[in-house]
């Protein structure tokens, strides 16, 4: 697998000792094989892969797993949609709904050019879904989302589905494709089994769902949902048609304690992402100031971790962080050391940056642009 260039900028070839900090960087290789194992995964599962964009908010990452054999790609949003379909991506499930205006008339350009599936959970949004379907000339897929037990959007499993989908009779210009039913709590449950459980049940909610969609005579081709701390389970239940894994490709501080499998295993999935840092200031022997904070590297699940285990990090404000050895000993660190925090939450943490420095044994390989970045609308 060869991963794309990006744009050219004065590091590209130089070694890390050359890069400006704060800096988001991107271990090429490892990416290259996460993307692999995934791939390897779903290859000969009853479903297909349709990861999460949310994550990397990268057209070029995007591409490249569907070459390794993704269907197509999952966007949290309209406006994230549209910037991954600008690279050329065509096959593109929203995984928000969409009520207001202004968007409608948003999605009915990017309907045009692209192929594009939404979500809805309220008959009272069809009008505007189907009026944006027909301004595009081109049907749009809809599925119902169902609350499986996230507790956010979605309808109540059972039967409230069923009369969406009876309401649908009336637009022909949305085009029924299934249910989405996603359980974020799920993904960093840390022990197989209780996570486990929680996928059997959430599943089981699902497909009661569908069942009743099928008993009243109505075609239903696509169940979606699952992550990255699901998908071996969502795999071997055998009831998802799609799994929307999106944290695989980078992983983070907080996926590393999840167990994989019985056995206890980790997850086959290295940490690719890091936030890489300098120390600007030496205050006392136990402690050292590093340029990364709440700026820099997302706080929501906690501060990120050193790469080297013998170091602790908090945050210190907007703009700083504090570095201090785990044995309270001296620090042999000098100003201007360069220092790598893996985030507690990868998709966050991307969101801070306009780019991404892709490394490459110790050099810089490329430079990417964070297509999505700020896409929350």
């Amino acid at each position: 697998m060869n991963l794309p260039t990006g744009q050219h900028d004065a590091a590209v070839g130089r070694s890390l000792g050359d890069v400006n900090t704060p800096a988001l960087l991107i271990d090429a290789e490892g990416l290259e094989r996460n993307i692999k194992t995934m791939a390897a995964i779903t290859a000969n599962a009853p479903g297909r892969l349709r990861p999460h964009c949310k994550t990397h908010k990268s057209i070029r990452i995007a591409r490249t797993q569907i070459e390794a054999g993704a269907q197509g790609v999952c966007c949290a949003k309209l406006s994230e949609a549209a910037a991954i379909a600008s690279g050329g991506v065509d096959d593109i499930l929203i995984t928000t709904p969409i009520v207001d205006r202004t968007k409608l008339e948003q999605l009915a350009a990017l309907a045009r050019v692209s192929k594009i599936a939404v979500v809805f959970d309220d008959a009272s949004s069809l009008s505007g879904l189907a009026a944006a379907a027909e301004k595009a000339q081109r049907a749009i897929e809809v599925m119902i989302e169902v609350d499986v037990g996230q507790g956010r959007c979605g309808v109540p499993p059972g039967t409230a589905a069923l009369k969406l989908v009876e309401e649908l009779r009336g637009f022909p210009a949305l085009r029924f494709r299934g249910l989405h039913g996603y359980q974020g709590k799920l993904q960093m449950v840390a022990k197989y089994e209780e996570r486990r459980r929680g996928v059997r049940q959430a599943l089981d909610l699902l497909l009661e769902t569908a069942e009743h969609i099928r008993r009243a005579g109505h075609s239903l081709k696509i169940l979606t949902g699952g992550g990255s701390g699901t998908v071996a389970i969502d795999i071997a239940c055998g009831s998802l048609t799609e799994y929307q894994p999106g944290s695989y490709v980078f992983m983070d501080a907080n996926y590393r304690k999840i167990e994989w499998d019985e056995l206890g295993n980790p997850p086959p999935f290295t940490n690719t992402l890091t936030v890489m840092g300098s120390i600007v200031s030496r205050p006392s022997k136990d402690r050292a100031v590093i340029d990364v904070g709440w700026k820099s590297a997302s706080c929501d699940s906690g501060p990120p971790v050193p790469v080297d285990d013998t170091l602790t990090f908090d945050f210190a404000g907007d703009e700083h962080g504090i570095v201090k050895r785990r044995d309270g000993a001296s620090l042999d660190l000098n100003l201007g050391s360069q220092l790598n925090l893996i985030p507690s939450h990868c998709d966050t943490t991307v969101n801070l940056f306009d780019t991404a420095h892709v490394i490459r044994a110790g050099r810089v390989e490329a430079i990417w642009a964070i297509d999505g970045r700020g896409c929350s609308r």
